[in-house]
């Protein structure tokens, strides 16, 4: 009887704790949900004070936390035009022009990253020049031809990744920088990123919600690191196979130069 009574109060404290060690596990959970929701409708990360308030809300599955950002914009035309603007700026690095600017409406920013992304595949010659300015804006030169030729060879990226891309293989390949070779790799650490890291689960919520299923294998693919989610990110590699969804830093900014 001592011993099942000195078994029993570790037991009864681990049945009263695990309620709340679950709580905790949820609690987290929305709270990816909340912060990936805003990268995929806005395009930024949220603040802490924004994190606050939509957590004190009736927990919602991703899909529903996105669509809230939908309707919220589309009754705020200043916040819509922000997520026209910072899309313009992430998918070909320059700011959108006022024409295109009021062609754009009704959709996130992940609606119009994939919108940006098939136009650009359709105008080769104008994601030449994204490529251009986003090797200026790493480092400080253009691009070589050898690697003009290395991204068209690539699914089509946005400033924004490329960016990214660029980044991670100039800090792997230093000193002695010569042609970017090799597979896209992305760093949830990016300087030029805004990054949510994010449990497996919650990766696959955010895939569904927004579009973004890759096709083809998904155990291959998470094997292969291929874990970042994001608009055009289906072949990039995310260092460490991170999950995690990215946006444009608020810094990203294309380097003055030729166009």
């Amino acid at each position: 009887m001592l011993l099942k009574g000195r078994l029993a109060l570790p037991l009864l404290v681990a049945v009263l704790a695990f309620p709340s060690v679950t709580g905790l596990a949820q609690s987290a959970a929305q709270e990816e949900r909340i912060a990936a929701s805003f990268v995929l409708a806005l395009g930024r990360t949220p603040t802490a004070v924004e994190i606050e308030r939509w957590a004190k809300q009736e927990p919602l599955p991703l899909a529903d936390l996105v669509a809230r950002h939908r309707r919220q914009l589309q009754g705020d035309s200043a916040a819509e035009r922000a997520v026209i603007v910072k899309a313009s700026q992430d998918a070909f690095g320059r700011a959108s022009s006022e024409e295109l600017t009021r062609s754009l409406s009704g959709g996130i920013y992940t609606d119009l990253m994939q919108r940006h992304l098939r136009w650009l595949a359709e105008h080769p010659a104008e994601y030449e020049r994204v490529v251009e300015r986003a090797y200026r804006l790493v480092l400080e030169r253009d691009a070589y031809p050898v690697e003009i030729d290395y991204w068209k060879r690539q699914p089509v990226l946005s400033f924004a990744l490329l960016v990214g891309c660029i980044e991670d293989w100039a800090r792997r390949n230093r000193p002695g920088l010569t042609a970017t070779t090799g597979v896209p790799t992305v760093s949830v650490n990016s300087p030029y990123l805004a990054t949510v890291r994010l449990s497996p689960a919650v990766a696959a919520e955010v895939r569904v919600a927004a579009g973004l299923v890759p096709a083809g294998d998904a155990a291959l693919a998470s094997a292969a690191g291929r874990n970042l989610v994001a608009p055009g990110a289906n072949q990039i590699v995310s260092v460490g196979g991170i999950y995690f969804t990215a946006a444009g830093a608020a810094s990203l900014v294309s380097a003055p130069g030729k166009e």
